[in-house]
């Protein structure tokens, strides 16, 4: 850590402004000292490989300084995936993480993907009402798989790195098929906009 994000980090108000950028692979490292903050144990290995290995990955900086970053990919060309979101512990409460998580929803729609996931730890609170905030509601393993409607995540749970019990959420940017999920039936059922795999 320099001594300029030593200073920043003991800032006790929120900064003016953070801007949001993008970092390529020899930035990256200006990440570590809030990823190493962020995580501990297995959680932190894994976050530093995923880090190095990466699509993208948006950061939030305050004057130069990192104060949280967002690691995200497409797992194939309509899918979108919130690997990691992390904040500085000195930049917490401010809305950075908050602001993360809508940059990296905008950038997939931009994009043209058709649903996002994220995963989070069951005892995160404060990151599964961030997730839950936005729309994402907790798939579940039998739903019907994203390309016939649902959030389903068939085929593609082993490339999301998930660990241990994490909860996967998700949320669908494709306005038509969210309508196709609620469209009334002949029988005046509601559609499911697929059938059901097992």
């Amino acid at each position: 850590m320099t001594s300029r994000s030593v200073v920043a980090s003991r800032r006790s108000t929120p900064p003016a402004e953070i801007r949001l950028r993008e970092i390529s692979g020899d930035a990256r490292p200006d990440v570590l000292p809030i990823l190493k903050e962020s995580f501990t144990g297995y959680y932190r290995w894994h976050a530093k490989r995923t880090l190095l290995e990466i699509e993208r990955v948006r950061v939030a900086d305050w004057d130069g300084v990192v104060a949280g970053a967002a690691l995200l990919e497409r797992l194939v060309p309509e899918v979108g995936y919130v690997s990691y979101l992390f904040v500085g512990t000195n930049f917490r409460r401010w809305g950075i993480g908050a602001t993360l998580f809508d940059d990296a929803i905008g950038w997939f729609r931009r994009q043209g993907v058709l649903v996002v996931y994220a995963v989070a730890e069951p005892e995160n609170r404060a990151s599964i009402a961030l997730i839950r905030s936005r729309g994402f509601r907790k798939t579940e393993r039998k739903e019907t798989g994203w390309r016939d409607g649902g959030l389903g995540a068939w085929g593609l749970r082993s490339r999301m790195r998930i660990i241990g019990d994490e909860a996967l959420f998700g949320l669908r940017l494709d306005a038509r098929s969210e309508r196709s999920r609620s469209t009334p039936r002949a029988d005046g059922l509601k559609g499911r906009g697929g059938t059901r795999r097992s």
